[in-house]
């Protein structure tokens, strides 16, 4: 039932350990079939992990997922159950051992996006934030900002001689920068960590809903930033659209606008350098987004002198 595009990132990202894995997922797949009696569709096209739509032998609707055992996954699993409740899809059943979770199926499950209307889709997202968001327990499993952060540490470490694809002087100004935004924050939560449109979906039985989440501890104003990273393209003026977004999650939710768009800067620097561990040509999106963030940046410093 894995598709071979999906067994050969598996490949591409563990070796022989992913081939090990895709095999042993494909047997938990048939004992889930035998013993649970489940029913599959087609798998969903995702990179990282395999999803698929199931029946449960009393017809409800649900979605199996399955990821490669690292800690990542193993993270989903305890955010799911920290965040449960209105505004997180469900658990239906899972076993962290055997690596799967058995979801609820939100259909039609059309994303944030679909609305097309900015400011509705930044009201809620605003709602769905302010259900998430919470103070952790003092025993929580999930990384912190600080952590994330060491992948521009890492970049720096593969380019010594600064022949990277990312200009040193943005990669200097987001490690100064992301240094004392740290050194200074004061309310930590637990955030969702990938909150943007493709992770927040529609049912007609739960209305929007919450999906993926990764588990990270940090400030409120960090969870927005994904979102900006994301369907700015087509927009007509994209710096425009920043400044808009930006302004309406520091009203919305009542945040500081300062260490929003400072966050904004750092996080897009980030998304860049993971990119280039990856492989991936996407880090000319996060260096197109941190560049608009810098100007930001230079305008509020400006605006306020």
């Amino acid at each position: 039932m894995i598709p071979e595009y999906f067994q050969a990132k598996m490949e591409a990202m563990y070796g022989d350990k992913g081939s090990a894995w895709v095999e042993q997922a494909e047997q938990t797949i048939l004992s889930l079939q035998e013993k649970r009696s489940l029913s599959f569709g087609e798998p969903f096209s995702l990179s990282y992990n395999f999803v698929v739509p199931a029946v449960l032998p009393d017809g409800t609707s649900a979605v199996l997922k399955m990821g490669y055992p690292n800690k990542e996954f193993s993270n989903e699993f305890h955010a799911l159950r920290e965040f449960a409740g209105d505004a997180m899809v469900k658990v239906i059943d899972s076993d962290q051992e055997a690596g799967w979770i058995i979801l609820t199926h939100l259909q039609p499950g059309r994303a944030l996006h679909s609305l097309r209307d900015e400011m509705k889709q930044l009201k809620i997202f605003a709602a769905i934030a302010e259900k998430l968001w919470h103070k952790p327990s003092t025993t929580h499993p999930f990384p912190d900002v600080e952590a994330w952060s060491e992948g521009i540490r890492r970049y720096k470490s593969r380019f010594k001689d600064g022949n990277g694809p990312l200009p040193e002087k943005m990669i200097s100004k987001a490690e100064s920068l992301f240094s004392r935004l740290l050194g200074s924050s004061e309310e930590r939560y637990l955030l969702h960590g990938d909150l943007h449109h493709e992770n927040i979906l529609y049912s007609e039985s739960a209305g929007w809903t919450a999906i993926d989440p990764k588990g990270l501890i940090g400030e409120r104003e960090y969870d927005c930033i994904q979102y900006t990273l994301n369907h700015w393209k087509d927009h007509e003026d994209p710096y425009e659209l920043l400044k808009f977004r930006t302004a309406a999650f520091s009203s919305l939710l009542s945040l500081s606008y300062e260490r929003l768009i400072s966050y904004g800067f750092c996080h897009s620097v980030l998304s860049a350098c993971w990119c280039t561990e990856d492989g991936s040509d996407c880090w000319k999106n996060g260096a197109a987004i941190a560049e608009m963030y810098e100007r930001l940046l230079n305008e509020n410093k400006a605006g306020s002198l």
